[in-house]
């Protein structure tokens, strides 16, 4: 949470101060307990996946929709560059988590179900994922690099998080706060092991400071590092029209590399998007080109 001179009069006369630290001390207790939860597999999918020590990971979380997430590991094995994709079941239902199970098992990627923690707070239940992740799996099998890509993100191009992360310790899409505060956003940050391994890392978000999900660690990592110095991800919107011309809509595309379908955590939301999208996919799997796709890219100016 931000100092607390930070705090206007206002917020004092609110006891703003007094409820943030509340919060803190909760979730802080929520957090320590909820990563010493140690699933039935997790020893099995630790010793299978202890080869990757040393080599580049991406942690995706999945949550809830198997199609997306079948995208996403088929346009992976395509074109991420030296990189294994894990993934970290964190589905509310027993029967979402079977079918994100099938998926992994058809295209063979490694799959572990998240201890489940009941919360309608999106941001808590994904803080809690990736500490859970980074503690229990990312610490033991010690990569070289290590990211937590969306679940809703699909690489169209090729990515080499090793170009990314040559020179620097961080990279990602920036989430700016108030008072000179950033972070990464979660949905698209990636780190060199070496550089965080000794700092009490902690992804649950610090709305004090105006960050979402990934905002407490600007108080172990962000605030250490001179952000003139560190290059991000861009984020574009771009115009898709398929190949047929009946359907564009403007997407998301990321660091030039993914389309953020974006929302898919909401079911309602992505239903309205499913029509679209599957008929991008389809386009992109017969053969066509993402750039003959994509026209008139805008680029979003940084967060303030």
């Amino acid at each position: 949470m931000r100092r607390l001179n930070q705090f206007s009069a206002v917020e004092w006369l609110r006891l703003a101060p007094l409820a943030q630290v509340l919060r803190q001390v909760r979730n802080d207790a929520l957090l320590r307990f909820y990563q010493r939860v140690r699933p039935p597999r997790l020893d099995e999918f630790l010793t299978k996946n202890a080869d990757q020590a040393g080599k580049d990971l991406a942690l995706v979380i999945a949550f809830d929709q198997p199609w997306v997430l079948d995208w996403l590991l088929t346009m992976a094995g395509k074109n991420l560059r030296g990189a294994t994709v894990l993934v970290f079941d964190n589905s509310r239902t027993s029967e979402a988590r079977q079918k994100i199970r099938d998926v992994c098992d058809r295209h063979g990627a490694p799959y572990l179900a998240l201890p489940p923690y009941k919360t309608r707070h999106v941001n808590r239940s994904h803080g809690m994922a990736m500490n859970w992740i980074y503690h229990n799996v990312v610490r033991v099998i010690q990569p070289r690099v290590f990211g937590f890509p969306d679940h809703d993100l699909i690489p169209v191009n090729e990515v080499d998080f090793s170009e990314r992360l040559r020179e620097q310790p961080v990279f990602g899409l920036i989430n700016t706060g108030n008072f000179n505060h950033w972070s990464t956003w979660a949905g698209y940050c990636f780190f060199r092991f070496d550089a965080v391994r000794s700092r009490q890392m902690n992804f649950l978000y610090d709305f004090s400071r105006g960050l979402d999900t990934g905002g407490r660690n600007w108080n172990p990592l962000y605030r250490q590092l001179d952000r003139g110095q560190l290059r991000f991800a861009s984020r574009d919107l771009v115009s898709v029209t398929l190949p047929s011309g009946e359907s564009r809509e403007q997407v998301e595309f990321i660091d030039e590399r993914w389309v953020h379908i974006g929302g898919v955590g909401y079911n309602e939301n992505f239903k309205n998007k499913f029509h679209f999208f599957n008929g991008l996919k389809n386009a992109l799997e017969a053969g066509a080109s993402w750039d003959r796709l994509c026209s008139n890219r805008q680029p979003e100016k940084e967060r303030a």
